[in-house]
């Protein structure tokens, strides 16, 4: 008996809660409308979709930015390459151009000292140096065929370089004036002093044969003074470097610092005029 009067209670209770339930859901449907279009359904979809999509969209986008800095780096990677291959272009563009402009000045030196040279001169090229530094020779590119013989002068812009010592049909050697066979009559400019200038073993020269009563100082210039009918009276050949004077004997000697540095000459001049043939002496080292 219990049983059945509950029963009546019981689905009147579920009747209400039903519609309850209904009002509510209406209500909540009808507010979305009046605020949105977008249903109630809707919202809850969105808000349960969102922290997904948000993460989908933060990972796409660390993605997107991962690779375009990874193609960022590999543009500027080449584009450092091309600008360090322009660079390097450029320097040796730079270094061509500097070389040309060292060329040209060198040549207009040479010309120029061609023009205060009434001897008639040819221009050679030195194509070999010697091959150890005491021999004191070069090659230059001129030979008999071009009318070169033994014993003829070799002069640069700078003054006094040596002589021809061999030739053969297109080539010959120059015995420079540190050579210890070279000889070259010299005075010194300032006091008009005669002396002989002559290479040392050293690879240094030297002034001697100069009376003890002569005045030779530290910086003296010491020139060619024409005699022999060898070299033009005047071409500079070196500076005094330090006077030596013998407590006794005639005559005193000075070292001598050239004024061409052998080491770095490209271009000389080759003075035509017949030549008597070199003599060499024999003489001790200290004359």
């Amino acid at each position: 008996m219990a049983h059945r009067s509950q029963s009546p209670f019981r689905g009147k209770f579920l009747k209400c809660s039903l519609f309850l339930v209904l009002v509510f859901v209406l209500s909540l449907c009808f507010l979305s409308k009046k605020g949105s279009h977008t249903f109630f359904v809707d919202h809850v979809l969105m808000n349960i979709a969102f922290p997904f999509q948000k993460a989908v969209t933060v990972t796409t986008d660390t993605a997107g930015r991962v690779f375009r800095n990874y193609f960022n780096l590999v543009n500027t990677k080449k584009e450092n390459e091309v600008l360090k291959e322009k660079v390097n272009d450029l320097r040796a563009q730079t270094v061509h151009l500097e070389e040309l402009e060292r060329e040209n000045q060198r040549l207009r030196e040479l010309l120029n000292f061609r023009k205060e040279i009434p001897t008639p001169m040819l221009p050679a090229e030195i194509i070999a140096a010697s091959p150890t530094p005491w021999m004191d020779t070069f090659v230059v590119d001129k030979g008999t065929k071009a009318g070169i013989q033994p014993g003829m002068p070799v002069v640069s812009e700078k003054g006094v370089v040596g002589y021809i010592l061999k030739t053969t049909r297109f080539v010959s050697t120059v015995m420079v004036l540190t050579h210890y066979n070279c000889r070259v009559d010299a005075i010194i400019q300032r006091t008009r002093s005669h002396g002989v200038v002559g290479g040392l073993l050293e690879g240094q020269c030297r002034l001697f044969n100069v009376l003890r009563t002569e005045d030779i100082s530290v910086g003296d210039r010491v020139v060619t003074s024409g005699f022999g009918n060898r070299f033009p009276r005047g071409l500079l050949i070196g500076v005094v470097k330090k006077v030596k004077k013998k407590p006794f004997g005639l005559f005193q000697e000075a070292e001598i610092t050239p004024s061409v540095d052998f080491n770095k000459l490209e271009e000389v001049y080759i003075l035509l005029k017949q030549q008597t043939p070199l003599v060499f002496k024999t003489q001790s080292r200290h004359e």
